[in-house]
């Protein structure tokens, strides 16, 4: 049988009883949050409740995107999975490089500034050999991505560098041999 958190069943979970106590128990752990962050996120989101036309869609959406990890916790812990849902969150936390990178630097830096004409010409296995000594001996896609995310903190000292990365990004987003050569990954991976 199932045990949650907050003194709640399973089945109180189909019933508004139910959801009102695990609400309740939410809204608590955001006053909690708010006590010792001097925050407001409690108040706020009981105020959007009772006037949901009082945000406009941005306030909306920001007000969610700063409850969403005080209610991920709640979940987590009323479905007693917070040691799996912490070691997910360091797991994501070691992976953020690869979506930053591939977002700010591949897709609408190299992508957009070598044109597939241009890419074609690039010597890829060259550049991937250059970006490995650059990387410290070991190319794979979060070294890649944590090294260009360093790089781009300090564009003017490391232009060279960051223009191989730019070089390479482009070969393997804009060629056949480049999305051949890196088909296992994500960082370069374009969608149409």
């Amino acid at each position: 049988m199932l045990k949650l958190a907050f003194g709640l069943s399973f089945a109180e979970l189909y019933h508004r009883d139910g959801l009102a106590r695990l609400d309740a128990a939410f809204l608590a752990r955001l006053a909690a949050t708010d006590e010792s962050c001097a925050g407001s996120l409690a108040p706020r989101l009981i105020a959007a409740r009772e006037n949901p036309a009082s945000l406009d869609s941005k306030a909306e959406s920001a007000l969610i995107l700063e409850i969403a990890p005080h209610l991920d916790d709640v979940l987590a812990e009323l479905f007693g999975v917070q040691p799996e849902f912490n070691a997910l969150a360091v797991r994501h936390h070691e992976l953020a490089p690869l979506h930053t990178v591939k977002r700010q630097f591949v897709q609408r830096r190299a992508a957009n500034k070598v044109k597939p004409d241009e890419a074609a010409k690039l010597d890829g296995p060259a550049l991937e050999a250059k970006l490995e000594r650059l990387l410290g001996g070991s190319f794979d896609e979060l070294t890649f991505a944590r090294k260009v995310s360093h790089w781009l903190g300090d564009e003017a000292a490391h232009a060279s560098e960051l223009d191989t990365a730019m070089k390479y990004a482009a070969w393997a987003v804009h060629t056949d041999a480049g999305r051949e050569r890196v088909a296992a990954g994500v960082l370069f991976k374009i969608p149409a």
